[in-house]
C-alpha cells in the first residue's frame, strides 16, 4: 500500500474542521492501494483459444493468491462495452485496450504503476507455466524492470 506523508501545514489542509497542528507533527493519508500487476484476459464467448486459457489461468491464480495480482477480463462479446469501459479507464489500461480491441485468446500483464506491457500469456502455457511466469512479471513489476516478453499478440492494425 502507498502512502503519502504529509507535514506541517499540509496535513492541516487534510484535516478539515480540526486545529491547526505543532510544526512537524506528522499525518498518513491512505491512497487507494494499486495491485502490482494486473492480469487483462482479452476473451469473447465464441473464442476458441480463450475456452483453453481462461480455465488455465484461473487455477494459475489460485495457485497463486496474491492480491497484488489483480484479474481483469475484457469480453468483447455484445453487451459488454459499458462493462469494458469501465474496467479499462478505472485502472488507466485504455493503451493496452486500443492496442488489442478484437483480438482474444490471451492475457496481457500489465503494470500497475507504470501501466508498461509487461508480457502476455497465452494457449502455449499450461497451468504451472502461468503461475512461474505471472510470478516473474510481478517481480519485474516490484522492482521496475524491463521485461523483453515476446509472448504478446502484434497489435491492431490502424487505418
Amino acid at each position: 500500500m502507498r502512502i503519502a506523508i504529509l507535514t506541517g501545514l499540509m496535513g492541516a489542509l487534510l484535516s478539515v474542521g480540526s486545529a491547526l497542528p505543532a510544526t512537524g507533527q506528522t499525518y498518513r493519508v491512505h491512497t487507494p492501494s494499486v495491485p502490482d500487476i494486473y492480469v487483462v484476459m482479452f476473451r469473447a464467448d465464441w473464442c476458441a483459444p480463450c475456452k483453453v486459457v481462461e480455465p488455465r489461468l484461473s487455477q494459475a491464480m489460485q495457485t497463486i493468491r496474491d492480491p497484488r495480482i489483480e484479474y481483469v477480463s475484457i469480453d468483447i462479446s455484445a453487451g459488454h462495452g459499458d462493462y469494458n469501459a469501465h474496467q479499462v479507464f478505472d485502472r488507466g489500461i485504455t493503451t493496452q485496450y486500443n492496442e488489442w480491441m478484437g483480438i482474444t485468446g490471451f492475457a496481457a500483464v500489465i503494470d500497475g504503476d507504470t501501466k508498461r506491457t509487461l508480457g502476455c500469456i497465452n494457449i502455449s502455457y499450461d497451468t504451472n507455466a502461468m503461475a512461474q511466469h505471472l510470478r516473474n512479471l510481478q517481480g519485474q513489476a516490484q522492482r521496475n524492470l524491463q521485461t523483453f516478453d515476446m509472448t504478446c499478440p502484434p497489435p491492431n492494425r490502424r487505418a
